[in-house]
């Protein structure tokens, strides 16, 4: 015990000296300079990624080798990882030193090889009339090309079997498509949820184009944007645009994150945007400014709404990437109005105007555009709205009107530049919504 605990103190002190000799540029028994390799972590990669270059350096500036000891997981070519399966991947970096430097210690580094992400295209078969049909032909597809299938989460309302539908009482039939993955891509679930009944309700069309001077229903719209880099809010014509279709169908809101402008200056530690847009219901161009807003979009029997909407190529590319978040989120400013008490002020009669919303969040099946239908059943409140808690969105949508609608990133691009400048890079996020947008 004795002994081994010797041997112990010897190792430590031999590995503490060659690593002051590295530091020092000092040299070995045999006369030659040690060396030594910093090897930067690569952080996880994703299956269907293009080679990665791995990031190493010698303290001697000579340049460093890659092998991958787990050629079954992933490979090295002319220095990039290139993923082959999905697992951990380990790299060992080495320099094997010249006519003044000895060969450097071996450096390593373990990283995981993560399956590619899919999407699921799920278009929801809307309302269902149970006195005209008892059965209904799903359909759905997945971006990896792979079979998708289906099941009911509600068989007291409806069944699935294969690709069919069918219909067994009137209520909320909700139905997951599950794509399970494979070697190369992971898991993907899409769930839609829609009314079977016994009558239709009518379609309301809370926007059906877009003017100069409103929607075409009269009421106000605009974008917005903004990052801590900006103040908050986009006032450079560099950073954030706004563009109206010819056929007056579409309207874009552009945000161009630029992180090393020298006209935005970076005082933070880190970066957070925001971008989005907003359309106000037919007729409306704001809310009443101390009491409910009654006039709105009033929801009866209707269960979904669509909308059309095209994303920022780039920004859409963090889906699969797994290095950001394309999700969009839609919010419903009701017009139930809440007087919300001032923070750290007791005075009762000081009060911030705000009123509740609830929001819903998916996952666009592309940047092209499309339309999704989302069910409103799948709308929260969003948490503490106006101060309160334990708001109940089915009883938000039954009793007040929807007064205004936002589209907006749920996480605006940071990772992916298009700019072909490195040392400037530009971030697009870029949201266009296509009228109409319906409940029904």
């Amino acid at each position: 015990m004795r002994q081994a605990t010797m041997n112990t103190r010897v190792a430590a002190l031999v590995t503490a000296c060659t690593a002051l000799l590295s530091a020092c540029g000092g040299s070995d028994s045999s006369g030659g300079t040690v060396q030594s390799i910093d090897f930067a972590y690569p952080g996880p990669h994703y299956m269907l990624d293009a080679p990665a270059p791995l990031k190493a350096t010698a303290s001697s500036g000579l340049p460093v080798t890659f092998t991958s000891n787990t050629p079954k997981i992933c490979t090295v070519v002319d220095g990039s990882v290139v993923p082959v399966a999905a697992g951990e991947c380990s790299v060992t970096a080495t320099q094997d030193g010249d006519s003044t430097y000895i060969a450097a210690a071996p450096a390593q580094q373990l990283f995981n090889i993560l399956p590619h992400t899919q999407a699921i295209d799920f278009p929801s078969p809307g309302f269902q009339d149970i006195t005209a049909s008892t059965t209904v032909a799903l359909s759905a597809t997945a971006t990896s090309g792979l079979p998708v299938s289906f099941a009911s989460t509600s068989p007291e309302v409806c069944t699935v079997t294969g690709t069919t539908l069918s219909l067994v009482s009137m209520g909320t039939c909700s139905i997951v498509a599950s794509q399970d993955g494979d070697a190369t891509y992971g898991a993907a679930t899409q769930t839609v949820k829609f009314t079977v009944g016994d009558s239709k309700p009518p379609v309301l069309t809370f926007v059906s184009g877009f003017t100069a001077n409103g929607t075409v229903e009269s009421a106000n719209y605009d974008g917005y944007a903004g990052s801590n880099l900006d103040g908050w809010w986009c006032s450079d014509p560099t950073w954030c645009s706004r563009e109206l279709s010819t056929d007056g169908l579409s309207f874009t809101m552009n945000y161009f994150l630029q992180t090393k402008d020298p006209n935005h200056p970076n005082h933070d530690n880190g970066v957070g945007a925001y971008v989005g847009l907003e359309i106000f219901a037919p007729g409306l161009k704001g809310f009443v400014p101390d009491g409910d807003t009654l006039t709105g979009m009033q929801i009866g029997k209707q269960s979904t709404m669509k909308l059309n909407v095209a994303l920022d190529p780039l920004w859409y590319s963090t889906i699969a990437t797994g290095k950001n978040n394309a999700d969009l989120k839609v919010i419903f400013d009701m017009g139930h109005f809440v007087k919300k008490p001032k923070q750290d002020d007791p005075d009762p009669t000081h009060y911030d105007a705000c009123n509740i919303a609830i929001q819903a969040t998916f996952t666009p099946s592309g940047a092209a555009a499309h339309t999704y239908e989302l069910s409103l059943d799948g709308f929260k409140a969003i948490s503490n709205s106006c101060g309160l808690a334990g708001i109940d969105p089915v009883a938000e949508l039954a009793n007040y009107t929807i007064v205004r609608i936002h589209v907006e990133a749920a996480t605006a691009n940071q990772t992916v530049s298009s700019s072909p400048d490195p040392a400037h890079p530009t971030y697009p996020t870029t949201i266009t919504v296509t009228a109409p947008i319906t409940f029904q």
